[in-house]
């Protein structure tokens, strides 16, 4: 009707018709481990991850798979272990959701990387650019990185923010000169 029209059409449940026919975005455990040198650099990763399907499937497997692949996040570590699990319960079965089967894993891994930057005594967006990939850096998943841009991102975040940032930080890139 919006193409015969031309004007936006709005789909607007009502209180009563959410409960009914909507689903729940899923409930989710999500265990971190990590291994840190001394320099801020993360080495090792191990991700145990739980998404509650309930009582039966509809997108929570799919949601869970790629919420795994977002685990190790937009940094670079050499050795990754993710184990995830998509278990069913007696509860409303889960659905599909804004970020789907990523916002929850990315909330616990950026606590994590506070946690971590805390626990070393490091500036936690220092820490975070120690371990920002860079273009060709291998992911978890054995893709090279292409087009990354996070270090300029943090740089302009911590411009905008008033962040104090070491100079070194602030003349790094995420691809090589002259690229």
């Amino acid at each position: 009707s919006a193409k015969l029209t031309g004007r936006p059409v709005s789909f607007i449940y009502s209180r009563e018709e959410e409960m009914q026919i909507s689903s729940p975005r899923a409930a989710e455990k999500v265990v971190i481990k990590d291994g840190v040198m001394k320099d801020g650099r993360i080495v090792a990763r191990k991700v145990t991850g739980y998404t509650d399907a309930g009582a039966y499937s509809r997108h929570s497997p799919y949601g869970a798979q790629k919420g795994a692949g977002h685990y190790p996040g937009p940094y670079t570590i050499p050795n990754v272990w993710i184990d995830t699990y998509c278990v069913y319960t007696n509860r409303t079965p889960s659905s599909a959701m804004r970020g789907f089967g990523v916002t929850i894993g990315d909330f616990a891994l950026e606590v994590q990387m506070d946690k971590l930057a805390r626990l070393i005594g490091m500036d936690p967006l220092e820490f975070r650019f120690i371990n920002a990939y860079r273009d060709g850096d291998m992911k978890a998943h054995r893709q090279p990185t292409e087009g990354a841009a996070l270090i300029e991102c943090m740089q302009e975040a911590s411009r905008a923010a008033n962040w104090p940032v070491a100079e070194k930080f602030m003349a790094m890139a995420s691809y090589a000169k002259g690229a």
